[in-house]
């Protein structure tokens, strides 16, 4: 946490008393022989092999089907529930609901871990209560026999009672009462917020938000820029817990101190536990952080009222839902790869933003999690002694998603650059070969594939590239540089994409095979040396007993595993220094494991892993992450045409929570999934993969694998051929979204249509099962709207919502004006699914190489539009200045003032013209002169001088000048003109009456640091003078530097750190690093020349040195200052 939170005295509360424990509760076993206990619906059979403890195995192929257990809990606890099935490569993904279970589904893939109970969830029960589950069997082909579809089975479930961690309550709240004191106090006034307080009110107020504290209950209201953006609670504001104790509320709280940097309250709860809670203001967000006085690890959870509809975000956990609204989410006990969704959820977040309240919140934990945005409430929390970390922001989406962004950051949750090339079209070979993937296989495919034109900039091998032994006998992705029999000549294989231009990937995991005496399968000569190093040096987790802790995935490599410490660095330093002995160009990171099995919970298990090998230089592609993606996209999980209709909406909602989320550089994964055996005569298969590949071009992303030449119908090869191209040719706009997503926060590189219009009720419950409009912005100037869906088969158009502003068909170049429905709007195979709005200006790639050109379309808003070249780095603004549109009327001109040639495009109108990297464009009118305004002089202007007034003020060149033109004497002029660097900037008309003196003066500001040369040309009806150069240098626009200062005098790890600006060209905004992340920043007043000053308060630090820069910044550009180092010594 970057600011102290201030501890208050504890209040003195007698303790509840406290239950003894209970009876130990045996699991409840129930199978399809249990009498009274078991239905099905649907039809069903008994498999040849028996089931758990010889009980019968039912199995079924029909859709819809369903078969259900039930029972009567004990003994009020905590239950574990487990399945049991036999795992069968034709088994589906099986879905399963139950008693106080998830509010979604538990997708369960009977293909694998099977013969064996398999944790998928928990549940608390009362007494008595009664119990039932589901399962519903699921739509798909079989993999060996692709007329039939897929098994559902249903055999045991099991409900094991909790006894450590997890058990039976430890008692009840009891009813403490303990009243909130009532004071009236004048208004104090602290830097950044004022504090009120009127009878139990406690009133905490910013320039954009407040937080209003009914200490009864510390029942807590949230406004934003006046409105209530979340009322309180009905109940509490606050809930403790014991360990698996029941949630205890909040009752009273007392404000025990208050200064510049926080206020503090003791808060009381109903079993007489007490807590801090320390509420941290900052511009547009506050951070509530709650921590229980006597250190017990349990449960804390904040909430407000409910009824916040819609809510966005949540990444996987909202990712499967049927509506991207969010809305009636609940889970109060969520953590990364649980039982009930050990590869589908991966992507763990609990940031939710309600674009049309001004409102966002998220609480960044590592632990179990708590959520829930429903009609009862709106409430998260975390499993621990504390909960630091819950914020509040405020403001449009722009303004929250960059606060969160500098939140998350700061709390360590880092996001790595994007890098160019995961943007353009890829290949993964599982998805061409299946498991036939080997050197010849794979070049051999990927060479038609870019003999046929397809852009290919990257390729996966996600497997099998390691040696191979007797039997079954294998390496791993951790096997280190040890390619196998399948590759021969390794170096070969890596020259031919090198020569190619396509960036090699290899499959990633952190695990390695554990010892045989661990139960593992671990051999030297397949899987190198990596597992006795971790063992020898300490780099895999550890149990208790502090040898490796022992982990049983869910997939590939099926034996025990050791992984690696994510809290090392030097081991997952080791591991990414290591995994570079593959010599390739990145990875594709799928670490799998079961964590609820496994009785494990860290949901930033793999951020540092991902983050190593990005800051490796490698290419990474992320699966596993907490908040943050540290890599360049983020995998969804499996999309499949062998997972059904539904599994193809999942795609486009799951993507756009994980930009909802923050995330927005989504890749949905291998167009068209696995390998498809009949795609060459099955119609169905093959309409599907072309609807595929034109959702996946709109994406941020998209890679192939099934070859669309198999393909009969020439006219689905052909839509899928030009999805990709588009993709490639659109691969620059695309990056450039991606660079100011990760700059700003905000996600421009998928924005959600709620999230760009956040007032548009229409575009709330566009993206779901039941509309079926699945629609966002790419970057700033393209709504896209792919027909995608379950019904991919028979589907040729599609209602499209237009929300306001002007619109064009990227394709056709038919104009519309939002808001408007366009209902049943045609989409036939290959029609491009784009809208050009907003900013109205594209760059795209020319054809072969790396030459650019914008287009700049008729219904561009003027916005300007900030191109980032393929470094990253290079940047360029393209401006729409114009007010017509007819070709002789127009002109295009560079930043030197000269004259670019264009085109204007016969369909659409758009203007398009060649572009260079760094180099800045303007569309404006063609000079076209107006007449003069009459004067009766007798000759041509005499000559002006010209001045300027930069220093004049305070000694300080910084851009903000008059410019001056002086003619002493002599015939006038009826108009001047003023030119910089040869660019007209300033036309004005006289009153010409000479001979006599004229003055003109021209205001220039906004100019950054460099050399002006101004000229002006004096006209009447006689002729033209010009005036001689002017060169204006300026060399103060930037802010003046900064001097840091600390207070850690007494070595602690507890201090302020100071930025002061003494004297110079003020910055309106700050940032504060430490070791190079950003943890702090804010605006700033500027009132050049005066001082300027930030101060931070930085807490929990542990024993070490630090180095902080602070770095402010105006319009002109960013000035740092020398680096302080701050050293922690207790």
């Amino acid at each position: 946490m970057v600011v102290a939170a201030l501890a208050g005295a504890a209040l003195a509360i007698p303790l509840a008393l406290v239950a003894l424990p209970a009876a130990a509760v045996e699991p409840v076993v129930v199978t399809p022989a249990s009498a009274g206990q078991y239905s099905e619906t649907g039809t069903w059979a008994t498999a040849r092999a028996s089931g758990y403890s010889g009980t019968p195995e039912r199995f079924s192929r029909e859709p819809g089907a369903t078969a259900t257990w039930t029972a009567t809990a004990p003994a009020a606890a905590t239950y574990d529930i487990a399945v049991y099935y036999a795992a069968s490569v034709d088994n589906a993904p099986a879905e399963y609901n139950w008693t106080s279970g998830p509010d979604t589904p538990t997708v369960v893939n009977q293909a694998s871990a099977g013969n064996a109970w398999r944790t998928i969830g928990s549940a608390f029960l009362d007494t008595d209560q009664a119990f039932s589950m589901t399962v519903t069997a699921t739509a798909g082909d079989a993999v060996t026999d692709p007329t039939k579809n897929v098994i559902t089975r249903a055999n045991a479930v099991r409900l094991t009672p909790r006894t450590e961690g997890g058990g039976e309550p430890d008692g009840e709240c009891g009813v403490i009462a303990s009243a909130a004191p009532a004071l009236d106090a004048p208004a104090q006034v602290f830097p950044g917020y004022t504090l009120t307080q009127a009878g139990t009110t406690t009133r905490i107020e910013a320039s954009d938000w407040a937080m209003s504290v009914d200490r009864t209950g510390f029942r807590y209201a949230l406004e934003s820029a006046g409105a209530v953006a979340a009322a309180a609670h009905p109940t509490a504001g606050l809930q403790l817990a014991g360990d698996d104790a029941e949630m205890c509320d909040a009752v009273s709280a007392t404000l025990a101190s208050a200064d510049q940097h926080a206020v503090t309250f003791t808060v009381t709860f109903s079993d007489g536990r007490t807590a801090t809670a320390t509420v941290v203001p900052s511009a547009d967000s506050v951070n509530l952080a709650v921590s229980a006085d006597d250190g017990v690890h349990g449960k804390i959870r904040a909430q407000v009222a409910g009824g916040l509809n819609p809510a966005y975000g949540l990444g996987d956990l909202a990712g499967h839902r049927s509506n991207l609204n969010a809305y009636g989410v609940k889970n109060l006990d969520y953590y990364a790869q649980l039982g009930s969704g050990t590869t589908n959820q991966r992507f763990v977040s609990n940031f939710t933003i309600f674009p049309n309240r001004g409102f966002g919140q998220v609480d960044l934990s590592d632990e179990r999690l708590a959520i829930q945005v429903d009609a009862a409430a709106t409430l998260l929390g975390v499993d621990g002694a504390s909960m630091p970390e819950l914020h509040y922001f405020f403001g449009d989406p722009a303004t929250i998603y960059a606060r969160y962004a500098e939140v998350r950051r700061g709390a360590g949750y880092l996001d790595a650059k994007p890098d160019y090339t995961f943007f353009g079209v890829g290949y993964e070979s599982y998805g061409a070969l299946g498991y036939n993937t080997n050197q010849a296989t794979i070049t051999n495919s990927v060479t038609q594939y870019l003999e046929k034109g397809y852009p290919l900039e990257w390729a996966v091998t996600g497997s099998g590239f390691w040696p191979y032994g007797s039997g079954s006998a294998q390496g791993t992705t951790s096997s280190f540089g040890l390619w196998g029999s399948k590759y021969p000549q390794p170096d070969a294989y890596k020259q031919f994409f090198q020569d190619n231009g396509v960036a090699l990937i290899l499959g990633a995991r952190q695990s390695f095979r554990a010892l045989p005496s661990d139960g593992g399968a671990y051999d030297p000569a397949l899987d190198g040396d990596g597992t006795q190093i971790g063992i020898d040096r300490g780099y895999f987790i550890l149990d208790a007993d502090g040898t490796p802790k022992v982990f049983t995935p869910v997939s590939f490599p099926n034996t025990a595993m050791y992984l690696i410490d994510p809290d090392d660095a030097e081991a997952v330093a080791w591991f990414a220094e290591r995994s570079a002995e593959w010599g390739v160009d990145g990875y594709k990171e799928d670490h799998m494991f079961n964590g609820t099995a496994n009785g494990y919970v860290n949901n930033a298990l793999v951020n540092p892993i991902n983050e190593a090998l990005d800051a490796s230089g490698a290419l990474t592609m992320v699966r596993n992450s907490a908040f943050s993606v540290g890599g360049s996209i983020l995998r969804l999980n499996d999309t499949d045409y062998n997972h059904g209709g539904a599994d193809r909406d999942r795609t486009v909602v799951n993507g756009l929570a994980y930009a909802a989320s923050g995330q927005p550089n989504f890749y949905p994964d291998i167009v068209g999934g696995r390998i498809i055996t009949d795609l060459e005569t099955n119609t169905a298969k093959q309409k599907f993969l072309a609807r595929n590949a034109m959702m996946a071009a709109m994406s941020p992303s998209m890679s192939f694998g099934n070859e669309p030449w198999r393909m009969n119908d020439p006219e689905l090869v052909a839509a899928t051929l030009k999805a990709a191209q588009w993709h490639g040719t659109f691969q620059p706009y695309i990056y450039s979204a991606a660079i100011s997503s990760w700059e700003s926060g905000y996600p421009a590189t998928a924005t959600p249509l709620p999230i760009a219009f956040p007032s548009d009720a229409a575009t709330y419950d566009l993206v779901s099962y039941a509309a079926k409009q699945y629609e966002w912005m790419l970057g700033s100037s393209l709504l896209v709207a792919p027909l995608y869906g379950s019904d991919t088969e028979t589907a040729m158009s599609r209602d499209v919502y237009l929300p306001a502003g002007q619109w064009q068909d990227i394709e056709t170049g038919e104009r519309f004006v939002g808001p408007t429905t366009l209902e049943a709007y045609p989409q036939p195979f290959g029609k491009i699914p784009a809208f050009v709005g907003g900013a109205g200006i594209l760059v795209t790639r020319t054809g072969e190489g790396e030459a650019l050109q914008a287009s700049v379309h008729p219904v561009a808003s003027g916005e300007d539009f900030v191109y980032t070249a393929s470094d990253g780095e290079t940047k360029s603004t393209i401006s729409a200045r114009n007010t017509v549109w007819a070709k002789d009327e127009l002109v295009v001109r560079d930043e030197s003032g000269a004259d670019v040639s264009f085109t204007v495009d016969e369909t659409t109108g758009a203007v398009v013209f060649g572009i260079e990297p760094g180099v800045d464009y303007v569309l404006a009118d063609a000079d076209v002169e107006p007449p003069l305004p009459a004067d009766d002089e007798l000759k041509a202007p005499g000559v002006g001088v010209l001045s300027s007034t930069s220093g004049w003020a305070h000694g300080l060149h910084d851009g903000e000048f008059e410019l001056r033109m002086n003619l002493w004497w002599g015939a006038n002029a009826s108009r001047i003109k003023f030119y910089e660097n040869g660019i007209l900037i300033h036309t004005q008309d006289l009153t010409a009456a000479g001979p006599a003196p004229q003055s003109v003066t021209v205001p220039i500001s906004g100019r950054h640091d460099g050399e002006y040369v101004y000229t002006a040309e004096l006209i009447n009806s006689k002729g033209t003078t010009a005036t001689a150069p002017l060169t204006v240098t300026v060399r103060d626009a930037k802010p003046a530097v900064p001097v840091l200062s600390h207070d850690n005098r007494d070595g602690d790890g507890t201090y302020a750190v100071t930025a002061n600006l003494w004297w110079g060209t003020n910055a309106t905004s700050w940032a504060l690093r430490e070791d190079g992340a950003i943890i702090a920043s804010g605006a700033l007043e500027a009132k050049t020349p005066a001082a300027q000053q930030a101060v931070v308060v930085v807490s929990g630090r542990s024993p070490g040195a630090r180095t902080y820069i602070v770095e402010f910044s105006n319009a002109a550009g960013t000035t740092a200052s020398a680096p302080l180092k701050v050293t922690v010594k207790e």
